[in-house]
């Protein structure tokens, strides 16, 4: 078995570096590369009933990968995510706001590892039921 491949990472992905125009800075390749998770956040022209429930749900898990341990941060900015993380007792994550794919990789691949990733159960030997020990 191999040990865990996550990186504890996740990027809260603004939707324009998810679907970005032609030549427009693709985050989900450079996450990809750095090794980072994604969640898109909604796009700016959604509805503000649906996006505030997007944004509860993002907020939930934040606080869930927080409490183990992830690094979390916020690649460009998303209105009522502020709001949303104060709704779970969490305040903002640090916000990246790059240039281009090569700014943003280098930013993501800068950060220190995050607390969850030392956790030894994680790279254990399995046990005879195949589970790590």
């Amino acid at each position: 078995m191999k040990p865990d491949e996550r990186s504890f990472r996740i990027a809260l992905v603004a939707d324009h570096f998810v679907n970005p125009p032609p030549g427009g800075l693709d985050a989900l390749a450079a996450a990809a590369e750095a090794g980072w998770g994604v969640m898109q956040l909604p796009a700016a022209d959604y509805p503000d009933a649906l996006a505030a429930r997007i944004l509860a749900e993002v907020a939930e898990q934040v606080e869930e990968f927080s409490r183990h341990g992830y690094d979390v941060v916020v690649v460009g900015e998303c209105g009522g995510l502020t709001a949303a993380l104060a709704a779970v007792g969490l305040p903002v994550p640090d916000q990246i706001r790059p240039a281009t794919a090569h700014e943003l990789l280098g930013l993501l691949k800068a950060r220190p590892a995050p607390p969850a990733s030392s956790w030894s159960w994680l790279t254990a030997s399995p046990r005879p039921d195949g589970r790590p020990g």
